[in-house]
């Protein structure tokens, strides 16, 4: 099709799609994308538009306002948008980007997690393969029969890959192994967040950070779960009572043990004891 937008060269593409019933209620879908080629008259700014947007930058940079900040998105970098909120992007040379809008699915929740631990721009070793997802999902929708799966699962691949990071693995491994391993001996324990802390040799601001950053809690959330979990074990292999169990797992009493687990399961634990797996 023609695209009349200013600043958008002729050789620039752009579809449209209608996603069926089961896409907008089940799947991620696509209604809008392309691949543009733009010069410094190029310049899209919005106050509300109930889409996200992704955007890869293959040659050039463009700006980006959005969340009262003014940003460069360059060449290999990604681009996450929540279009609800005002936001503007632009170019002032020429740049070569693939970009589409997204719905559906969790695609709230997902962009609001990802701009709170790494803001609107993605950059890393982990982006550049992601590009192979956007022409993926670009394809996909813009074929004689969309294949409304493929698109879900390329736009899931490019979200779940902005979230782990290349240099998760090490980081969790090189700072907060120590910590973790601590919580792992020592979960029936009281633990002070000043004893995680010295274990990893950083602050406890900082610790709090980076489990936030890393594993997507802080360390008190950590050890709940962790807590949790060896609940689990100690209910379906041993005969110890609700008690019992608390104590084992350093809960402070019987009551409060039962309140997160219920909390955390949907279910007490005498009944997660009944169930057969």
């Amino acid at each position: 099709m023609i695209i009349s937008d200013p600043g958008v060269w002729p050789q620039s593409f752009m579809d449209f799609s209608t996603p069926s019933e089961f896409a907008r209620n089940a799947l991620y879908f696509s209604p809008q994308f392309g691949h543009f080629i733009c010069d410094s008259a190029y310049h899209v700014e919005r106050s509300f538009l109930d889409q996200y947007l992704l955007l890869y930058v293959c040659t050039g940079a463009l700006h980006i306002r959005y969340g009262g900040i003014e940003t460069e998105l360059r060449a290999d970098r990604i681009g996450l948008l929540d279009c609800r909120q005002p936001h503007a992007y632009w170019c002032e040379d020429t740049v070569d980007f693939h970009w589409f809008h997204f719905n559906g699915c969790s695609s709230r929740a997902y962009t609001d997690y990802l701009y709170q631990r790494f803001g609107c721009v993605h950059t890393g070793p982990h982006v550049p393969p992601l590009r192979e997802h956007f022409i993926t999902v670009i394809r996909s929708t813009s074929g004689m029969l969309a294949n409304e799966h493929q698109i879900s699962a390329g736009i899931h691949s490019i979200l779940s890959g902005l979230a782990t990071p290349g240099g998760l693995a090490a980081a969790v491994s090189s700072l907060l192994e120590p910590a973790i391993r601590y919580i792992h001996s020592h979960f029936a324990e009281e633990l002070r967040l000043d004893l995680l802390a010295e274990q990893c040799r950083v602050s406890k601001s900082h610790l709090i950070r980076c489990f936030q950053r890393y594993v997507s809690c802080t360390p008190h959330e950590y050890l709940l779960q962790y807590r949790l979990r060896q609940a689990k074990h100690l209910l379906r292999s041993t005969d110890a009572t609700v008690e019992q169990i608390a104590e084992r797992c350093g809960f402070n009493s019987a009551s409060h043990f039962t309140r997160a687990f219920r909390q955390s399961n949907g279910m007490t634990p005498s009944v997660f004891r009944t169930i057969r797996f």
